[in-house]
């Protein structure tokens, strides 16, 4: 039986203080090759940093200007917010003009006006591959804008090019219960939700829109076994082929349960592997080494999105987030470890279906969600914390916009852009891309001392704490995203510590043992089968002793043993 020390003693604590090991990040050890840690940003393009006109809005210049400081947080991949023309700020409802539609463009294949132009993506790929990073773009399969050429065309007549684009019916409950809507046929009747329908504007004519609102019009892919038939299916994908061909590595895709009606059947994956496939296969043949990146958004827990594992290689994980916010705020992490593993296995399961190994992409909160701040009632020690277990787990971890600077803000009942705000480049705050907001920014958020400028220069601020653990990730293949993740046996779920969670990350013969403490109050314990002489890395107190397997972590700390 283990037992368990305490030892808060003056003396205990003079011994037990343990030396800086030789291969710790930053101090002459070993680097493994950009991109093991697999980490990728999420950037927002109109609020990260602006870069040419001085007009507060964030463009792809801007971006460019600032690769060293996703560099510095060990990110092998950006994922960038939608670039293309739009009637939103935030560009899910992509759009084109007709003089451009009339020249072969259908906004899909388009950038943005106040991001830049073709020129500006390119170079940006150029830059950033230099360094080792790919670039992501946003894709939206499930709609156009309702004010989009196609769609204008193809609500004033029957006979339009662009009729079948769309899912436009006169009746639409009779046409769904008698399946003459392939998209909704798989429900039958109950696929009919009156709330899903506008009108056109002609008659009685209604089409589809799954987001609940006229803003939105939904593409027409036809049946799902089918669907590469479909003019759109089509049109997607040579756009796809224009952003291959300018050096884009890979897609996030919004929203996919919501393309085909049905979430839970197997339309959206059938749908999604053909569009994964026919982007994989371009890229190939373009040239390129390695596969094609895509992942997936499906806000839904575990049961939901693991069968989207059998259409795309990737998506994102909101079970991890929210089970570590509960873990945490209830200080409480020893089942946590298992939750992941668990899940990780149901995604590789229906992933070997298709072929390939599932990759989970992990994450905190991102543009859709209350800020990881809020959640913890700006609590920076349980920030650092889930910032820890983030980067130390299995799984490729995205970090959001801000989250590496501490940043809060709540959405419901005040609009999306309080989760979305700028980076605080400056002490001053000057130059922020502030412009696409409205002013709907957390007050008091965009501080000197929240700033890049400030945080850069304190040793224990949030941000270098993530420079700090991005980089170890990168350093060591067993902690990277292709190192295996294994629970601790004696700190597990069963575990006397509730709030400790314990694993081991290993890659060949390199093991590292992996220690969080979820709580508000210091913990001891003793670790008889583990080295406990080589911490290579740490976040708050942790005092170890060797001599007699034991080792103590403050409140909310991290311990990272290589083995």
């Amino acid at each position: 039986m283990k037992t368990v020390f305490h030892f808060m003693t003056a003396t205990l604590l003079m011994l037990s203080l343990s030396c800086t090991p030789s291969d710790q990040p930053g101090k002459g050890g070993k680097q493994t090759p950009a991109g093991e840690g697999g980490i990728t940003y999420q950037l927002l393009v109109y609020s990260f940093a602006d870069g040419i006109k001085n007009d507060k809005i964030g463009d792809i210049q801007g971006i460019i200007d600032h690769l060293d400081y996703i560099e510095a947080l060990g990110a092998s991949a950006i994922w960038l917010s939608p670039i293309h023309p739009c009637t939103s700020y935030h560009g899910y409802d992509v759009t084109t003009t007709a003089a451009s539609l009339a020249e072969g463009h259908i906004g899909y294949d388009e950038v943005n006006a106040r991001f830049g132009n073709d020129g500006d993506v390119y170079l940006l790929c150029q830059a950033a591959h230099k360094k080792g990073i790919k670039i992501y773009l946003d894709y939206v399969l499930n709609h156009t804008s309702s004010q989009h050429p196609w769609f204008l065309d193809a609500k004033k007549s029957a006979t339009s090019k662009y009729r079948d684009h769309y899912i436009i019916s006169s009746n639409p409950q009779a046409d769904i219960t008698a399946g003459k809507i392939a998209m909704i046929a798989r429900e039958g009747s109950n696929g009919y939700e009156a709330s899903q329908w506008y009108g056109t504007g002609v008659g009685s004519e209604k089409y589809h829109s799954h987001f609940w609102t006229g803003a939105f019009a939904d593409l027409n892919y036809g049946a799902a076994a089918t669907c590469e038939q479909s003019a759109a299916f089509q049109a997607v994908c040579k756009a796809a082929e224009h952003w291959i061909d300018l050096g884009v590595d890979g897609f996030r895709l919004d929203a996919v349960r919501h393309i085909y009606h049905h979430a839970t059947t197997d339309e959206n994956p059938i749908f999604l592997k053909k569009f994964y496939d026919y982007c994989n296969n371009y890229y190939k043949t373009s040239g390129h080494a390695g596969d094609f990146y895509m992942v997936g958004e499906n806000f839904e827990g575990i049961n939901y999105v693991a069968p989207y594992y059998a259409g795309l290689p990737a998506l994102f994980d909101f079970s991890f987030w929210w089970n570590l916010r509960d873990a945490i705020n209830a200080g409480s992490g020893a089942s946590f470890p298992k939750k992941v593993l668990d899940n990780q296995a149901k995604y590789a399961q229906y992933a070997a279906s298709a072929g390939w190994n599932a990759i989970d992409a992990t994450k905190l909160s991102n543009h859709d969600e209350q800020r990881v701040g809020s959640d913890f009632n700006k609590d920076i020690g349980k920030m650092k914390l889930a910032a820890c277990v983030l980067l130390t787990a299995s799984g490729e971890p995205y970090v959001y916009q801000g989250e590496e600077l501490g940043y809060w803000g709540v959405k419901e009942g005040r609009g999306d852009e309080y989760v979305r705000a700028p980076i605080n480049w400056l002490e001053s705050g000057a130059g922020n891309a502030t412009g696409s907001l409205g002013g709907k920014i957390e007050p008091g958020m965009l501080n000197a001392a929240q700033s890049v400028e400030n945080q850069e220069k304190a040793e224990d601020s949030i941000l270098n704490l993530y420079r700090k653990f991005g980089k170890l990730r990168n350093q060591y293949a067993s902690l990277g995203k292709n190192g295996a993740m294994s629970q601790h046996p004696i700190y597990g779920s069963s575990s006397k510590i509730p709030a400790v969670a314990a694993w081991y990350r290993t890659s060949g013969s390199e093991k590292m043992l992996v220690l969080h403490n979820f709580s508000a109050s210091a913990v001891s314990l003793t670790l008889e089968d583990d080295d406990l002489s080589n911490l290579v890395g740490s976040n708050g107190l942790v005092l170890a002793m060797p001599k007699y397997s034991a080792v103590e972590l403050g409140p909310y700390a991290s311990a990272v043993f290589k083995q």
